[in-house]
């Protein structure tokens, strides 16, 4: 047996929620669905600790599975995060199909960042673990998540390349490997070729010599031309 409803959907912009909440949820995959659909899914006996529903763009027939966070949107609405409408076509008020989905349990990830600056963080696997176990509690192959890493007020955004053993999975209480894939905004260093060392002067006869000349040439003075003993600048040793 399977669940499905319409609802009118708005973002959290539009909602009058403790904007604490809103706050937090508008960067995650978290939903807000009315009491009726809580009460619905226990009147069939279809209501879990932890729950799933894809939202979708009925004229479109596309959709991304969210996660629930409460059954405490006003009557008859539900409230999506801005960026989960965005994806799937969605404006302020229309109505999309609700749906119950079941999601297995996730065992593999392969991640895309959009920028190169989250695979720089200091240990961009703890950032991530932390995020999306507390606002991505269930993912989609092919879809991009919003990471809102409070630590340094930054948002990432990151696509969702590869998932295992399924398309849509649950990341919630299991351990999942994960691969990064190149960033979006990724360059190939330039290779710039280190110059060769100076080749090392021949200690030859001839070398010598120039060399000699060169250092009595030092010694002469500069207007007789004529040699001059100990003509450099002394330092004194010791002291008086």
């Amino acid at each position: 047996m399977s669940f499905k409803t319409n609802l009118p959907c708005f973002s959290f912009m539009c909602s009058t929620q403790p904007e604490e909440l809103t706050k937090r949820l508008k960067s995650s995959n978290k939903i807000l669905l009315p009491p009726s659909v809580l009460y619905e899914l226990n009147q069939q006996d279809l209501s879990d600790n932890i729950m799933f529903f894809k939202v979708s763009n009925k004229e479109m027939q596309f959709g991304i599975v969210c996660g629930v966070h409460e059954f405490s949107a006003p009557p008859g609405i539900c409230h999506v995060p801005f960026h989960i409408m965005n994806n799937i076509g969605i404006t302020e008020g229309q109505e999309v199909e609700i749906e119950k989905i079941c999601a297995v349990q996730g065992t593999y990830m392969k991640l895309r960042p959009h920028k190169t600056e989250f695979i720089n963080l200091s240990n961009p696997k703890a950032v991530l673990e932390r995020i999306m176990s507390r606002d991505y509690p269930v993912v989609s192959q092919g879809q991009t998540i919003e990471l809102n890493y409070e630590d340094l007020n930054c948002r990432y955004r990151i696509d969702i390349v590869e998932t295992n053993p399924a398309e849509i999975i649950s990341i919630v209480n299991t351990d999942i490997n994960i691969d990064f894939d190149q960033p979006l905004d990724y360059v190939e260093p330039q290779y710039n070729p280190s110059p060769k060392p100076l080749s090392p002067v021949a200690d030859t006869p001839q070398n010598k010599i120039i060399s000699r000349e060169t250092q009595l040439k030092s010694m002469q003075n500069p207007i007789t031309k004529q040699f001059v003993p100990f003509s450099g600048q002394g330092n004194k040793l010791g002291s008086d």
